[in-house]
């Protein structure tokens, strides 16, 4: 008896060990691996028939669509059968384990991200986010083609430099969450363009996003020659995408952030909005609101809360000026506190004169 009960402890003990490199069944659905990556990239370099390629998902234990994936479309049979005669399969929490490191070295930003990696950890292509089973079949499918791949699609460029080129990249960069990889590459690309290329439709909602940093060269770029880029563009989308550019460094400025930069340069470039943008009714708020935080003068910049003014503005412009207001650093709470009550009394004599109208129209 003494023996049977120390070979079932030992057996309850060892089989952890035993079951570490099996793959976890999900009846006919997908078959993901137990263990490390190293030891999923092992079998997938050890296999004589395949599969020698790993699909490593990417997740974390609070994303819903990882979830969906896992309860809803790897358990599918058709599903497996494709996933299992294909890869090794592998998934991994990003935030556990070497999971943090990995996140880290294939620079996975959005989850679900699916990792498609050759038997040397080499990344051939990856996916972000999920979908319905046949759908999310035909995308892996392309992506497991290195002619798709974020690399291959560069190296087109590279190879002739035009604007179609540049811009697939660009978007097969988008696709997957590359955004650093992709701001690089504007501005590497910027300055060899053409005007007509640096300043067309397909280009200009990269460039845009650019402008959004003051202190870049792009910015610098464009402000100096601006009448160009309105001539091609036009003059209300150029400076729509300055003033958001501006407005994203008064905020910056006011809520406390810049502390190392001198207040007349910020005040230079903030004072633009003046001339950008006539028919912007925040404008003036923020070139204020800069303005009296270089001076210390918090009474001016809580005396623009002004509730009967901020009312007539559509839900858009006065969200942000409150976001510019209320967040300076600085800002006395009893004005912040003082400027709800208005609003709120506000509401509340709009909120009656609604209630008598409907009773009047009622009878």
């Amino acid at each position: 008896m003494k023996n049977i009960v120390t070979i079932i402890v030992s057996l309850l003990i060892t089989l952890p060990f035993f079951a570490q490199n099996k793959p976890l069944n999900n009846g006919n659905g997908v078959l993901f691996e137990e263990g490390t990556l190293a030891q999923a990239l092992a079998k997938a370099k050890n296999n004589k028939k395949g599969p020698k390629i790993v699909f490593l998902d990417c997740y974390t234990t609070w994303c819903g669509p990882c979830k969906y994936m896992s309860n809803n479309i790897f358990p599918q049979e058709k599903v497996g059968t494709f996933f299992n005669s294909n890869f090794v399969n592998i998934k991994i929490d990003m935030e556990k384990g070497e999971g943090i490191e990995l996140a880290k070295k294939y620079q996975v930003r959005a989850y679900p991200t699916f990792l498609i990696l050759d038997s040397d950890g080499n990344e051939i292509n990856r996916l972000v986010g999920g979908g319905e089973a046949d759908a999310f079949i035909e995308k892996v499918k392309k992506a497991m083609d290195p002619a798709n791949s974020p690399k291959s699609i560069r190296a087109k460029y590279d190879s002739d430099k035009s604007l179609n080129s540049a811009i697939q990249y660009l978007e097969a960069l988008q696709a997957s969450y590359m955004t650093k990889v992709a701001d690089d590459f504007v501005d590497e690309i910027f300055v060899t363009m053409q005007p007509n290329d640096r300043y067309s439709d397909k280009l200009w909602p990269y460039i845009s996003k650019s402008l959004q940093n003051t202190n870049s060269k792009i910015f610098e770029i464009v402000m100096s020659e601006k009448t160009v880029a309105d001539r091609w563009l036009s003059k209300e989308r150029v400076d729509l995408a300055i003033c958001n550019g501006i407005k994203n460094l008064a905020l910056s400025y006011v809520n406390g952030k810049l502390t190392d930069t001198d207040h007349s340069v910020i005040m230079a470039k903030v004072n633009y909005l003046n001339f950008l943008s006539t028919k912007d009714l925040t404008a003036s708020y923020f070139v204020n609101s800069v303005k009296y935080f270089g001076e210390n003068n918090f009474d001016a910049i809580g005396g623009m809360l002004n509730v009967n003014e901020l009312m007539k503005m559509g839900d858009s412009d006065r969200n942000s000026i409150e976001r510019l207001l209320i967040t300076t650093k600085g800002m006395p709470k009893e004005k912040t506190l003082e400027y709800y009550k208005a609003k709120q009394e506000y509401l509340k004599k709009q909120a009656d004169m609604l209630t008598v109208n409907i009773e009047r129209l009622s009878k």
